[in-house]
């Protein structure tokens, strides 16, 4: 397996030092995966970038489906893709066109939609299989015009906790399966993503055995799908039940960038401290994990190190 540590176009590259080839070598990491935007990426990640993450939309079905929130043009991007079908295609193309100037090995994107109206409440009405069957028509035309029909990297479809891809059991997979027309896919399994969707997850270990649980019932199709993981965990269940629900009121941007810290108390990004995590190795056979850590107030490397050195 190969041990790579997640970064972002935003952050501070300076957290590597001056050499920060040597720096990721040190600590026994192979790379970094970059979460890319929708312009030019500095040339200085082409050195150490092993694979990329693509920009996420939160609710893109609103301007797929001809009803966009009243935004300008920057802010749309992150919240829809664009205000129309074209500016979704025309953002996305760029995107995974900037993004592979760094001859990635893959390109997550996420499988998920959510309505800003549903993003502080507990439960959706979104509907997980229209949310599949809509992305693969989205993802279609973008990649449909692209030189043999193919993208010029693998795409590597990530579960989240919204409506859409959770990779609970097999038949949501099963559905985008059946959706893609391209042949260069396929699966970024998160584990945290996976825990924010069960029940009762309050503990580390509780989010690793009910992990486990739902491995253990996957197809071996479904599992050399998962060529990544996204490797972490959360046990945000007592915030998840509890919390004050909110409606979308006034102005949808400032509502948007409101509920960051309400995702993040969901979404916690822990490192492992257990190592009962390995069993989820063991069992998914991943070729690349990617320690994904940034809810840690300790430092990224210190994470990176020890939960690395879980990992057997």
């Amino acid at each position: 397996m190969r041990h790579l540590l997640s970064h972002s176009v935003y952050q501070d590259l300076s957290l590597f030092g001056d050499h920060p080839s040597a720096k990721l070598s040190s600590i026994g990491c192979d790379g970094i995966e970059l979460l890319t935007g929708f312009g030019p990426v500095d040339p200085i990640y082409r050195g150490i970038t092993r694979t990329v993450h693509l920009p996420y939309s939160t609710d893109w079905m609103a301007a797929w489906n001809g009803e966009p929130y009243d935004m300008d043009e920057e802010t749309s991007r992150y919240v829809m893709y664009g205000r129309s079908r074209d500016e979704i295609v025309s953002n996305l193309v760029s995107a995974i066109g900037y993004a592979s100037e760094l001859e990635p090995w893959h390109g997550v994107l996420h499988v998920t939609n959510i309505s800003l109206d549903e993003i502080c409440r507990r439960s959706y009405t979104g509907d997980p299989g229209k949310v599949i069957d809509t992305f693969c028509e989205m993802i279609n035309t973008v990649i449909g015009g692209m030189p043999g029909g193919e993208p010029p990297f693998k795409l590597a479809f990530e579960n989240l906790w919204w409506p859409g891809l959770r990779l609970l059991d097999t038949s949501d997979y099963r559905r985008l399966e059946r959706g893609i027309e391209f042949e260069n896919w396929g699966i970024c399994l998160d584990t945290g993503h996976m825990m924010n969707c069960l029940p009762g997850i309050d503990t580390e270990s509780k989010g690793i055995e009910a992990v486990i649980r739902v491995i253990e019932g996957y197809t071996d199709d479904l599992i050399d799908r998962i060529g990544a993981v996204h490797f972490h965990w959360s046990a945000s269940w007592e915030y998840r039940s509890s919390f004050e629900e909110r409606l979308l009121e006034g102005d949808p941007t400032e509502f948007y960038f409101g509920a960051y810290p309400h995702v993040s108390r969901i979404d916690q990004h822990m490192p492992f401290s257990d190592p009962g995590c390995n069993d989820i190795l063991d069992i998914l056979r991943p070729d690349t994990v990617i320690h994904e850590m940034p809810g840690s107030d300790v430092g990224v490397l210190e994470d990176f190190t020890r939960q690395r050195s879980l990992i057997r």
